[in-house]
């Protein structure tokens, strides 16, 4: 076996952040409510260091707001800002596209094209791994920006926390059988080097729009619970 293949053992605050995001996203951590870094790492029975470096993480994914002065806490979804956010998305990732199909005899798709089969592999598995879900399909539709070839563009899609929008995708729409299991982003990513422009950006609308549309339904029938 090549060396490469053996997973390295994870760190201390590696199994810490997977800890907290996996409270996180299953509503271990209250929505909206400040908890002390003392409180946090007395839930994961691990040292304030430790949560202090893996809130670190959290943050940067947006699932957490560490306030000074007053704690950290889950920032609460709305409607409003699930749609603000998707908005943001889809301006990116549309301009991101346009660009790609007018670059796209210069681009090697292969790699794009094996994350959307592995995106798709875990989609479809009835087992699949969430959280692994949720990174891969944030790293795809990241790539996809990264593509289009602007370092400025690419900074200001990092920068506006959409892989918590990622991670919260998939664990709303993977609750409900009626929105999981579709499985179309190699389909999207082969349209992407071969279709035109404005099916292409048909095809990514309607994928943009779908997820929003699922992700409404799911949080608004939490919130009449």
């Amino acid at each position: 076996m090549d060396i490469s293949e053996i997973e390295r053992p994870k760190t201390k605050e590696e199994l810490v952040y997977e800890q907290l995001k996996e409270l996180i996203l299953h509503s271990g951590i209250p929505v909206n409510t400040f908890l002390s870094q003392r409180t946090l790492a007395a839930k994961v029975d691990a040292a304030v260091i430790t949560v202090r470096a893996a809130l670190r993480q959290l943050e940067n994914d947006g699932l957490v707001e560490n306030i000074p002065h007053w704690g950290v806490r889950v920032p609460e979804e709305t409607p409003a800002t699930l749609e603000d956010r998707y908005r943001v998305r889809r301006l990116f990732e549309v301009e991101a596209s346009r660009e790609i199909v007018k670059r796209r005899s210069q681009i090697d798709p292969s790699d794009l094209l094996k994350i959307a089969s592995q995106c798709d592999r875990i989609d479809l598995d009835p087992d699949g791994d969430l959280n692994a879900f949720g990174d891969l399909h944030y790293r795809l539709h990241r790539e996809i920006v990264d593509l289009a070839g602007s370092p400025l563009m690419s900074r200001m899609y990092e920068r506006i926390n959409l892989k918590k929008l990622f991670f919260w995708n998939a664990l709303r729409t993977w609750k409900d059988a009626s929105t999981r299991h579709i499985g179309d982003h190699r389909e999207f990513v082969e349209g992407l080097f071969s279709a035109p422009e404005e099916a292409v950006v048909k095809m990514l609308e309607q994928h943009i729009n779908r997820g929003l549309e699922y992700e409404l339904r799911m949080l608004n029938s939490q919130d009449t619970l």
